[in-house]
């Protein structure tokens, strides 16, 4: 109650900062409190920091999305936690608690973007290009070994068909992944010189292949996903130019270990991610990833059921003409640090 109390007073004070929703002039010192205000109480109550500059329609339906969101993760986690991992309850229980945490985390990042002027410069979702081609470095750490592993990928686009292959090659030779995948634009633009709305779905399958020699196993899976991008212009004009994007999806893995021993185990796959776009250069995204059978793993979860996937962070950026660079950091067990150069073909 006193905490509730205290946010209250918080925002009445600093609200003075500016009191009309168009007002754009706001002081350097009024987007310091505006700022501190989406961080602390804006943390609990999403919305604090675009409400103290102004923006008190954005400020309401962003703490909406909070309290749909936060409904969402803890009935997914009740399915979760409160059955202690029931096969029949973890199916629905934890896509429900990754979507719910999707509407969460970006509706406070959101906040923060509108409380620091993040809306003077908008920008816009670029088309996808025909075809790419990328060659790039990762590095892999972790606690029982440091590589450095080379990447070459590609896409090639039809229409509202695509598909795609990567393969990463540790230096050494001592792991290798290789993966296939194709995709369909369910709902989207499928335009390939420019777009007016990123908001899309798609249907992703996918085959990839692992073999790691100093863990001496092989895994092998099979994976389906579902897809899904809004531009957060759909739920306010201020928060245009930032989107939100879930995944859900299943998959099977079939792990080989060096005694020949095989073993089956299915998978429930989950993404979710808050993004900008960089002008009319690109976009970057800070995303979680509900998987622990890549190269990043993923953390335990403590006391609770199950496990915590990886956390990170990646942008990519037209540098010059079609040439691009895409930069990535992913934190599970292991951390992955990705720099790449990419070709965009099929036009400039």
């Amino acid at each position: 109650m006193h905490r509730a109390l205290a946010c209250v007073a918080i925002l009445a004070l600093t609200s003075r900062v500016a009191r009309a929703d168009d007002r754009d002039d706001v002081s350097t010192a009024g987007r310091v409190a505006a700022i501190a205000a989406a961080i602390v109480p804006g943390a609990v109550v999403h919305g604090a920091g675009s409400f103290v500059v102004g923006k008190r329609r954005t400020a309401k339906r962003l703490l909406a999305m909070e309290g749909v969101g936060l409904a969402a993760f803890a009935l997914g986690a009740a399915f979760v936690q409160g059955t202690r991992g029931n096969p029949y309850t973890i199916e629905p229980g934890v896509p429900l608690a990754i979507a719910g945490a999707g509407l969460f985390l970006p509706s406070w990042l959101d906040d923060i973007w509108v409380a620091a002027g993040g809306t003077r410069d908008r920008g816009a979702a670029l088309a996808t290009p025909p075809w790419t081609l990328e060659l790039g470095m990762t590095s892999q750490h972790d606690a029982y070994r440091e590589r450095g592993l080379v990447r070459v990928a590609g896409t090639l686009e039809l229409g509202r068909v695509g598909f795609g292959a990567a393969a990463d090659v540790d230096a050494e030779g001592k792991s290798r992944v290789g993966e296939l995948e194709a995709r369909y634009l369910i709902a989207g633009d499928a335009s390939h010189v420019a777009i007016h709305d990123g908001s899309r779905l798609s249907a992703r399958i996918a085959a990839r292949y692992l073999r790691d020699d100093d863990d001496r196993l092989s895994i092998a899976t099979a994976e389906a996903e579902l897809i899904g991008r809004l531009e957060l212009a759909h739920l306010d004009a201020e928060l245009r130019g930032t989107f939100v994007e879930v995944t859900t999806g299943i998959g099977v893995d079939r792990v080989v270990y060096a005694n020949g021993a095989r073993d089956i185990d299915s998978l429930l796959l989950g993404r979710f991610a808050w993004g900008l776009y960089l002008g009319t250069r690109g976009e970057a995204t800070i995303f979680y990833d509900h998987r622990r059978d890549g190269l990043a793993g993923g953390f335990a979860a403590w006391r609770g059921s199950g496990f915590i996937g990886s956390f990170g962070a990646n942008a990519q950026v037209r540098v010059a003409g079609p040439w691009a660079v895409r930069g990535e950091l992913q934190i599970g067990d292991a951390v992955l640090t990705t720099l790449a150069l990419r070709y965009h073909g099929g036009h400039e």
